[in-house]
């Protein structure tokens, strides 16, 4: 496998997400964008830099820096839009010798579930280092299922297909306070557009009747961000810790239809425990104000929070999640993974115990592309409570 595959193999879970980033859609197979961006964005920025670019500290680094393009196509399969293949290009270069290149992609994205995107992203940083900046736009056409709102929509398990099409446009900055925290602003501008397909279906809603008001609507908001990396490695971590979290609130001055305000959290601990052997664990949290519309719930299901549901089957103005996984490396290029974990889907942001718990398990096999690389293509089979999923994608649930 050629250095440039190996380097997409690293950069493609970014733009992957960044191709359904419109609106609800987006929030099906990934629940929240700034989060999930964030997690994606900091992947990035910590992969190893590609050959011929060089970096602060490299010999002669101030003669020529050097570029490096890569085309790779992704597989990736999920509850949510079925199997599909991502097909990414990047631009790696280092204009400032930055102790890490810039990134410039471009990926298109189609499923079987006729759902399809194309999106950019660029990121940089500036000052050694000290600044990042990261700026994707997408548009995304998407086909998902709307279970309704709700504990009773989730268990009767009754959709109804959405067809979603938007613009989404994220814009973040952040700055090292100190060692491993970056803290900053983000932007998130959403257009969509929501339209039912009645076909072979109940024409009735599983709860109760969407609000035309939330067909054709914008969704404009501006937070803070802040992250703490202390990873000993972002693509396959065998020790060490990373937190994220966001608060996110609407703007009229950004032209939002909506009130509302978000708030996220995650954090990911890795233990390795033998040679061969690491034990992983995630809690997650989601909180939502009223005010706000049916797709900036949150969703309970996402990969990376717990597996074995279909991602909006349950969604509410809250939740929580906690997982622990075993990753355990075969020999050669395979791996087999073991894991199990609980959560709750809650009618409000503080209603612990109130809503309804959910736990699921599953197993795994990891196959690593090239023996060079730290990135991992993973199949998980997930149980959840009268669930079941199949996952196929690159790189590790959290």
């Amino acid at each position: 496998m050629s250095a440039a595959i190996k380097r997409g193999l690293c950069v493609a879970p970014l733009l992957a997400v960044g191709l359904v980033l419109p609106g609800p859609a987006l929030c099906q197979d990934f629940p929240d964008p700034g989060r999930d961006m964030n997690e994606s964005f900091e992947t990035v920025a910590n992969f190893p830099k590609p050959d011929g670019i060089k970096v602060a500290g490299d010999e002669d680094d101030e003669e020529g820096k050097g570029s490096d393009l890569i085309i790779v196509p992704i597989p990736k399969s999920s509850p949510s839009l079925g199997f599909g293949i991502t097909l990414v290009g990047s631009l790696f270069y280092n204009p400032n010798n930055s102790p890490e290149p810039w990134i410039t992609g471009i990926g298109l994205m189609r499923t079987t579930n006729g759902s399809q995107a194309a999106g950019v992203m660029h990121k940089m940083s500036l000052a050694n280092d000290k600044f990042r900046m990261t700026a994707l736009a997408a548009y995304a056409d998407i086909n998902v299922d709307f279970f309704g709102i709700g504990p009773g929509a989730g268990e009767r398990g009754r959709s109804i297909e959405l067809n979603e099409k938007g613009l989404a446009v994220i814009l973040q900055g952040q700055t090292r306070l100190f060692d491993h925290v970056y803290a900053g602003p983000r932007l998130l501008y959403i257009d969509i557009s929501t339209s039912i397909n009645r076909q072979d279906r109940d024409p009735l809603f599983p709860d109760a009747e969407i609000p035309t008001a939330a067909f054709d609507t914008t969704l404009g908001k501006l937070g803070l961000v802040l992250s703490y990396d202390h990873r000993d490695n972002s693509l396959e971590p065998k020790n060490g810790a990373y937190v994220t979290a966001a608060y996110m609130f609407s703007l009229p001055e950004l032209g939002s239809d909506f009130s509302n305000d978000k708030f996220t959290m995650a954090a990911n601990v890795y233990r390795m425990i033998s040679t061969n052997t690491v034990i992983a664990g995630r809690v997650s949290y989601c909180g939502v104000s009223t005010g706000g519309p049916f797709y900036d719930l949150c969703l309970y299901g996402m990969s990376s929070d717990l597996r074995g549901y279909e991602t909006g089957r349950y969604r509410d103005r809250g939740f929580w999640a906690s997982q622990v996984e075993l990753r355990h490396h075969l020999g050669g290029r395979w791996g087999a993974v073991a894991f199990a974990g609980v959560g709750e889907s809650m009618p409000t942001p503080t209603d612990f115990g109130d809503g309804e718990f959910l736990p699921a398990v599953g197993a795994g096999l990891r196959w690593r592309p090239s023996p060079e690389t730290s990135i991992n293509m993973r199949l998980d089979f997930a149980y959840g409570k009268d669930t079941k999923a199949v996952y196929l994608s690159l790189g590790e649930a959290f």
